[in-house]
């Protein structure tokens, strides 16, 4: 239920005047100033807070040159799947395809791979596919994730991330190269896959390099009527409410004054200039007629 800000009665809904019913005061505009004051103070301080997640998403990614080199140590890995990633000949029974398998080759064929028993007759083979699909999910996470490199929990999930990238990339390769059966295909790792390998293990160790120096986070100054939002939080401790209005009104008087000063200054500086042209043309005239 509303209330009157002069003198504190409830009002009913019957009250729907702007004046109040019990001190006769108008409750628009009275201590209209005050009230625009403090939703202006809570307003900056909801800025405050957001400009500091900006000011972190940033650093995460300008923040340093190494950070800068880490989005493309982190965002090129999956790329090389695009290349030869097996070198391999098919089971007859399912097609007589022999030759380089990309990515791009396997969804061109996914009528093959979808056939019943493909992966199913060949455990290993899965395995290592679904590792190799789980390594790529996580290098999106991973990417993801760099938005909150600069947050309080960043450093343990990076670590979490990153061992579960080298254990699901290496893990698919291995398990690639353990399987000897020919129930699906038999062939050999290709260049891609090497590759793949490579960029990860490079995106892992400049990620931790980066984690091991730190990035630092330049935070934008901020203001509460004039006063430095830290400021303003210790004042709070130690003032009044009223106290610190009067602190901000007189803050940011001295902003309007420097502001004035300065335009001052810049319209003496243009005036001078232009007597300056005035006199240069008034010689050029004199020159003329003479």
């Amino acid at each position: 239920m509303a209330v009157c800000p002069k003198c504190g009665e409830h009002l009913k809904i019957s009250d729907w005047r702007q004046h109040c019913p019990h001190c006769g005061v108008n409750i628009v505009v009275y201590d209209l100033q005050e009230r625009l004051m403090q939703q202006a103070d809570i307003a900056e301080v909801q800025h405050y807070h957001f400009q500091k997640k900006i000011d972190r998403l940033k650093a995460s990614f300008i923040g340093s040159k190494l950070a800068v080199v880490r989005i493309i140590t982190s965002f090129i890995p999956v790329f090389a799947l695009f290349l030869p990633v097996i070198n391999a000949a098919l089971n007859p029974r399912f097609s007589s395809y022999s030759g380089n398998i990309s990515f791009i080759t396997a969804y061109n064929n996914i009528d093959v791979v979808t056939q019943d028993g493909f992966l199913g007759s060949d455990r290993l083979l899965l395995v290592s596919i679904a590792l190799l699909l789980l390594s790529i999910a996580l290098w999106l996470i991973h990417f993801l994730l760099l938005m909150l490199a600069c947050s309080k929990r960043a450093k343990g999930r990076a670590i979490i991330v990153n061992a579960l990238i080298l254990l699901t990339s290496f893990g698919s390769f291995f398990v690639f190269i353990a399987d000897k059966s020919d129930a699906v295909l038999s062939g050999k790792p290709a260049i891609g896959f090497y590759l793949y390998l490579a960029l990860q293990l490079i995106n892992v160790i400049i990620d931790f390099i980066v984690l091991k120096q730190g990035i630092p986070v330049h935070h934008k100054q901020c203001y509460v009527g004039g006063i430095p939002i830290e400021e303003y939080f210790e004042l709070q401790k130690t003032m009044s409410p009223e106290e610190i209005r009067a602190e901000q009104y007189k803050r940011l008087q001295a902003i309007q004054d420097e502001k004035e000063k300065e335009i001052a200054k810049a319209n003496e500086a243009q005036a001078q200039e232009k007597e300056k042209e005035d006199d240069k043309e008034s010689e050029s005239e004199v020159q003329d007629n003479g």
